[in-house]
């Protein structure tokens, strides 16, 4: 691979990270197979710290559930009774109810609303959540390449520890942690927007 800028490249690559936008709401269009396999691949290529350890040996996964499909309803009546949980607790604080309680309804963006909702797991370790944030980001840019839509799923991240969401994936309890993202053609387009300058956040230190 060549260290070497190609300008093509490097604006092909501003232009798609200029575009990514999150979507809210996705039309009846089903992405093909192949596409998702590519978003798929794009994340499986994001840093994984743990495995540059002796020991670390990749371990990242990724769950399919397709929109209608049983998986789907297990996943979305797992997430509702999480939240249901969640709520009941009086430590939970404002902010995360107000999150909650859409959820605890069924209304969860994404699941079920998207074509695809892709579950993402990873060996829990220090530095898991932030392995999987690198992963979701390269599939965003790649689905956003592909000019498909996506909306991250972030109740996902709260499911690691819930019995009926483990087994539905087939993964031990609170061994894995977990993310996970919408797929589908965005119902709209995002409006565009200026590109930011990053001058005036930007300090050069001597």
């Amino acid at each position: 691979m060549s260290l070497i800028p190609k300008e093509e490249t490097v604006g092909v690559l501003a232009e798609v990270i200029a575009a990514r936008r999150s979507a809210r709401s996705f039309s009846t269009d089903v992405p093909g197979r192949t596409d998702v396999e590519r978003i798929i691949a794009a994340g499986m290529a994001a840093p994984y710290a743990a495995a540059m350890s002796a020991d670390g040996a990749l371990d990242r996964r990724f769950f399919v559930l397709t929109v209608g499909s049983a998986a789907i309803g297990v996943a979305a009546e797992a997430i509702k009774a999480h939240a249901r949980q969640a709520l009941a607790a009086s430590e939970t604080p404002a902010p995360l109810q107000a999150r909650l309680r859409p959820m605890a309804e069924g209304r969860i963006l994404g699941v079920g609303t998207a074509p695809y909702y892709i579950v993402v797991a990873e060996r829990a370790g220090q530095v898991a959540l932030q392995s999987l944030a690198h992963v979701l980001e390269n599939m965003w840019l790649m689905a956003t390449a592909l000019g498909l839509g996506m909306h991250l799923v972030s109740v996902t991240t709260m499911m690691s520890d819930d019995s009926a969401f483990c087994g539905l994936l087939g993964l031990p309890v609170g061994e894995y942690a977990l993310n996970g993202c919408a797929i589908g053609v965005a119902a709209q387009q995002p409006e565009a927007r200026p590109a930011p300058d990053a001058t005036g956040v930007t300090g050069w230190l001597a």
